[in-house]
């Protein structure tokens, strides 16, 4: 499992959630240091440590390889806080994933969901976009499976996205992938992503709840206010936004602060203020990627040099050599001799 990062938490509402129908829940709690939390609590936090240990503890002991995917059939809106009621009060599916992206810190304030549309389609990235290190394959297809699952609840449709596709090699099976989303997933790619039809995210939403909307929206501000502040300084937001565009092939600064809605020039002055640039921190988004891609050997060194942006193989060569100080092979073979 990828390690937590320090600051970060969890709502409690999520931790239920995601023992809902396990067997031995407060045993669990107990080993990872929460058994007295009270998790009801809408204003519970739980460190993202944690969080992640059961993770760590639910995947060792259930045996199942599709681990991620089933935990998610089990949610309900409760387990997504307010933003589950929040989605379930929007007018159309789209509206919903919008306000779900907006608040999605609520949840968790180190993953953050994002909503785009490009190439005539919409893409939603379940908060794991621009990592710079892996997620694990059960977190990473758990959240994919929940953007389908709570939009066919809420728009009582049973739609199909397009597209998903995730950053992890395919696994042995793909029954249960092809049966919870309806499509086959694509693996190996840059970003986690599910992708939608347009008109898909036009589709009404059947709840009841419309008319506490604002009250809602108003209480999960005041949520957001309450949380710690966010600790990504411009730089590592700047960064972060890079490894993520370079993901969709899209890396430029124009590109950049437009995401920030900012001017270009505006973008390069705070670089400067913080004594970096957009290239520095351009580079250091493609060496970074460029040395977790080849962590992983399904994909071989010029696909590397192609999700990275380069043309011409030769120059991600060149670039990685002045990077580490050796080749991408050679950095591949020192990586498989460690494990040995």
């Amino acid at each position: 499992m990828a390690g937590a990062e320090p600051g970060y938490s969890v709502s409690g509402a999520a931790v239920l959630g995601l023992l809902r129908g396990t067997d031995g829940a407060q045993a669990l709690l107990q080993e990872v240091g929460l058994g007295g939390a009270p998790l009801a609590d809408p204003d519970t936090r739980v460190p993202q440590a944690a969080y992640n240990q059961l993770w760590e503890k639910l995947t060792q002991r259930s045996g199942d390889p599709d681990l991620g995917l089933h935990l998610a059939e089990r949610l309900d809106l409760d387990s997504f806080h307010v933003v589950g009621h929040l989605a379930a009060g929007s007018p159309t599916f789209g509206e919903a994933l919008r306000r779900i992206a907006k608040y999605s810190r609520i949840l968790h304030d180190a993953g953050r969901v994002e909503v785009e549309e490009r190439e005539g389609l919409a893409w939603v990235y379940p908060g794991c976009r621009g990592l710079r290190h892996g997620v694990p394959r059960p977190v990473a297809e758990s959240s994919a499976a929940s953007v389908v699952l709570l939009g066919r609840q809420l728009t009582r449709s049973d739609f199909s996205p397009v597209r998903v596709q995730f950053r992890h090699q395919e696994p042995a099976s793909l029954r249960e992938h092809h049966r919870i989303f309806g499509t086959r997933p694509t693996f190996g790619h840059p970003e986690n992503a599910v992708v939608f039809e347009p008109s898909v995210l036009d589709l009404p939403i059947r709840t009841e709840s419309k008319g506490l909307l604002p009250y809602l929206d108003a209480y999960a501000a005041d949520v957001l206010a309450k949380l710690p502040p966010d600790e990504e300084d411009f730089g590592a937001q700047v960064l972060r936004l890079i490894v993520g565009a370079l993901g969709a092939g899209e890396v430029e600064a124009t590109t950049i602060a437009k995401r920030l809605a900012m001017h270009p020039r505006t973008l390069q002055r705070r670089l400067e203020e913080l004594g970096t640039s957009f290239q520095s921190l351009y580079d250091e988004a493609r060496r970074s990627l460029a040395e977790r891609y080849l962590a992983e050997d399904h994909l071989a060194v010029g696909e590397i040099a192609f999700l990275l942006g380069y043309s011409d193989p030769s120059n991600f060569h060149r670039a990685f050599r002045r990077w580490t100080g050796c080749t991408p092979a050679q950095f591949r073979a020192q990586g498989r001799s460690a494990v040995r």
